[in-house]
């Protein structure tokens, strides 16, 4: 079966996997929008009933660790990265909440939808700052799988953002040192910044 770094290194395909009810239309949007930034065929999935999704203690929140195990369970088949996509707030128990969970050089992870939307502040509703928010953090996320740790320039994708500021300051590329150790279908295509 490989490891999990030459798994996300050799990539063929990257599938979306639903995590309960997401807005009509949106999985294939990402699909869409996300195909645009690597060199893998991108798929959005059917609802999977069988996930087995649970909520931390007292906190109105999915556990965002038990949500990667069962998303890793899934991605078993070689060269297959597998992003599970929520529209419900997910947290770790030492965290308040996370925007989206990897293990470095695993071939599985899980983004929040909640936190990346406007509304979720009491803002108005705003498709495309959203929409790039998804993007940058799925792309965060599979820097991750790709075997990358938080980098300390915080221009960079790779940079920790524990708020929706710092992900919309830390800008939606690698930065130089980081690109340099991305695989080819990671650093392959490049959109112009508006279309993130």
């Amino acid at each position: 079966m490989g490891t999990g770094a030459e798994g996300a290194a050799e990539a063929e395909t990257l599938e979306l996997l639903p995590v309960g009810t997401l807005p009509g239309g949106a999985l294939d949007e990402l699909a869409a929008r996300l195909s645009r930034h690597v060199e893998l065929p991108v798929r959005a999935l059917p609802p999977s009933p069988a996930l087995g999704v649970v909520r931390l203690a007292g906190r109105d929140q999915l556990d965002a660790n038990a949500l990667l195990l069962a998303l890793e369970a899934r991605a078993t088949t070689p060269r297959r990265l597998l992003v599970g996509v929520t529209a419900d707030d997910i947290a770790i128990p030492i965290f308040t909440f996370v925007f989206g969970l990897a293990r470095q050089g695993g071939r599985a992870a899980v983004v929040s939808l909640a936190r990346t939307d406007p509304r979720f502040y009491g803002l108005p509703a705003d498709a495309d700052l959203q929409g790039g928010r998804v993007i940058a953090e799925v792309l965060h996320e599979l820097g991750h799988l790709a075997t990358l740790e938080h980098c300390a320039n915080r221009a960079c994708l790779m940079s920790f953002a524990g708020n929706v500021e710092r992900v919309d300051v830390r800008g939606r590329r690698f930065c130089p040192d980081c690109s340099a150790r991305l695989p080819s279908w990671l650093r392959g295509r490049r959109a112009p910044p508006e279309m993130v």
